[in-house]
Parts: C-alpha cells; structure tokens; sequence
C-alpha cells in the first residue's frame, strides 16, 4: 500500500497518522501518538474506528529517542507492507510562509532561523524530516505551519507598537493552531449553514496549549497569540500574556539569567505555576484546593476577556466555537466560559452541554443571540490534504 505519513513532533510526544494513496483521494487508516517519548515511550496506534492495532511499551531509549521510535515505526510499517511515498509535518512557526510548502534545504535552513521565536518546538517539529531525509533520500516532504492560516488577519492587528528596524526583522504577531482553525473553518459549513458560517465566528482552541481565534468569511480575522507560542491565554505551563518588563526585572533584580526565564515561561507557568499541582484542566477541576481554583479561575477570566477583544475585532459576533482538549471534553469550563460572556449573547444550554463531549454539536439553547457549538479539530487531516495537494502538483508537472 503506498502511503502517506503526517508527523506532529514534539519535545517529548508525538502524533502520526498513515494515510493509504489513491488516484484522487487519500484515506486514513491508522492514527498513532507516542508518550512520554524521551524517558519510557508509550506507543499506541488504533484504527479510525477506535480498534487497537498496538498498544506497547517500549525500550527506553539511551540516545537519539525520537529517531529510535521513528525506526519502530517504520518497522511496524513494514511489516504492515506499508510504502511511504510522502511524508507532511507540523511545524509550528512558519515565519514568512503562507501556505504549505515543499522542504529542501533551502527552507529548512529559513526555519530554522525562526528557532528562537519556538525554542520548544519548531527544532522538534523539523527532527522528523531530518530523519527522513537520511532514512530515504528522494522522499517527497512537505511542512505546513500552524502560522499560515493567519495570514489573512488584519494587518493592524497583527503589529507591535514597536520601531519599524523591528518590525523589518519579522517581529510581529503571527498566531498560532492555524491548522486547527483551518480545519474548523472547514468544517463550519457543515453544521451551520453556508450563511451562518461565514459570519462572525470566535473560535476557542483550549487544551495544553490554548489560542483563540476571530473568523469570518471562513478566514482568519484576528488572534489572542503573537510572535511566540508562550503569549495569550494561560496555558498548562506557560502564562500566556505577561507584562513585557518582566524579563527584564528578573535578569536585573533578581540575577536570573536567560535560560532560567525560559524555563519559567514555557514550563513552570500557566495552570502548574499558579496550582502547584498540575498542568492537567481535569485535575485542577477535581481538586479541592484554593489554588487549583485560582489557576482555573484565571484560565476562565483571560477567555472572558479575549473573548471580549476578538468581538471588537470583528464587530460582532454570531457563533461560538469550542475545541481542543479542553474545549471538546471539559463541560465545566465550557460552561464557565459560557457565564461569562453571556452579556454578548451567548445563552448556553446547561443540559446538552453536559453531555456534550467530543463530538459535534450545537450547545447553545435555541433563541440564543449567538449559537454555541462544539466541533473537535483534526489537525493531521490538513496536514495530509496540504501534503497530497503539493504532492499531485509535483507528478501533474
């Protein structure tokens, strides 16, 4: 079977899909993820309907962790007479590219300029086709960026009040999950009607990493992050918007240097700095402590208040869209959300929203202003249509 395969790399897990390649259509036929990918990897891979195909523990790796498991992939593909004739990737940022593009050295080498704007994922999203390129030399590769889809916002909006010398460099906001919007931009006119879809929509992306996004006309409009990953929403370890000076504070007054910052902001902030319990929405929710409350609480009030600017945004707003982890599983929170921004309209149904959880459906009662929905993302569909699209291009050439 020739296939194709989509990659989503990170720092210690990741997410891979096989689709099989027909003449004009592709189809998915396993989806895998592996945790804990540094220290004990755990693979799991399952068919579209849910069945388990692998479910293993494996050795742990003593070097070269995520080119160890690559090759058990690959390997597990072998036996399953699995040819990859392409592989697409994630890749966070995607800088000045606005759409999915072709990888070569070239723009390899771009990217990975952009490291210091996503020090915690864009040299992790690229270790996949840097094994490949070694594994099978001519492969066809294609990254897609979670950037591109926002390349449609208001440029306004996506400027810093900052010199233009800085703004020449790149420095600027660009938005994030772009490939996740992109899907449910897609899938919008599905459930709404082509009407309603292409109206004034916020769509809320909640989970370990969490962004919110303005759409209309089935487009980026604005966006709650910037330059980097860490901004915006809290997050399940990084806090999201903080005042820029306090950096510079730390370094000057308390001795810290860079890297230990770093590590503040990317690992020991958002819902684990503020709880001191856990990164995990579900166990802040459970736990009785004023602390976990605290990070909750904040979680909700920042969604409340980009929920607010995004609305300014677009002058308006018809349709609410939950999604991601948190979004599609955590009815609490939806519900939270929900209360606080009712004053636009939002009137939510407390019975359908309970017994919402991930899947597709309007949880909004029917005489609300603006209809509430929860559609789950599928972020590795993008990346293997992006991935066949440029893949047709090339052998039509």
């Amino acid at each position: 079977m020739d296939a194709l395969i989509v990659l989503n790399t990170g720092s210690s897990s990741m997410k891979f899909s096989v689709f099989s390649i027909h003449e004009t259509e592709i189809k998915r036929e396993y989806l895998g993820s592996v945790k804990e990918l540094l220290d004990s990897p755990q693979i799991k891979i399952t068919k579209p309907s849910g069945e388990i195909e692998l479910d293993k523990k494996l050795e742990t790796p003593k070097d070269k962790p995520i080119q160890k498991v690559l090759h058990f992939i690959l390997d597990w593909m072998h036996e399953k007479n699995i040819d990859i004739i392409a592989a697409g990737h994630r890749i966070v940022h995607g800088g000045k590219f606005k759409s999915a593009i072709v990888l070569n050295e070239k723009v390899v080498g771009y990217l990975k300029t952009l490291i210091p704007f996503s020090p915690l994922h864009e040299p992790y999203n690229l270790n996949g086709y840097l094994f490949f390129k070694e594994e099978f030399k001519d492969l066809f590769q294609v990254a897609t960026f979670d950037s591109a889809f926002h390349s449609t916002c208001d440029p306004i909006s996506q400027s810093y009040a900052l010199p233009k010398s800085l703004t020449e460099l790149g420095i600027r906001r660009y938005g994030f999950h772009g490939l996740s919007y992109e899907y449910i931009a897609s899938q919008l006119p599905k459930y709404l009607s082509e009407k309603e879809a292409r109206k004034k929509i916020i769509v809320a992306h909640l989970g370990s990493g969490s962004t919110m996004c303005a759409i209309e006309n089935l487009k980026s409009y604005a966006t709650s992050i910037g330059l980097t990953s860490m901004g915006g929403l809290p997050m399940a370890t990084r806090p999201g918007d903080v005042d820029p000076y306090l950096g510079v504070y730390l370094i000057d007054q308390l001795g810290w240097s860079p890297e230990k910052i770093q590590n503040l902001f990317y690992k020991e902030s958002g819902l684990l700095g503020v709880s001191n319990i856990s990164a995990d929405m579900a166990e802040l929710l459970k736990s009785s402590s004023p602390d976990a409350k605290l990070a909750v609480d904040i979680f909700v009030h920042r969604v409340m208040l980009f929920t607010g600017s995004l609305s300014a945004e677009l002058q308006g707003l018809d349709s609410f869209v939950f999604t991601g982890g948190i979004g599609e599983n955590s009815y609490e929170i939806r519900e939270m959300v929900c209360k606080k921004v009712s004053w636009l309209g939002l009137d939510l149904d407390l019975e359908k929203n309970k017994k919402c959880r991930r899947q597709a459906m309007k949880i909004s009662k029917e005489n609300s202003k603006v209809s509430i929905w929860v559609i789950p993302t599928d972020e590795e569909i993008m990346i293997a249509k992006h991935t066949f699209e440029l893949y047709k291009e090339k052998n039509n050439e």
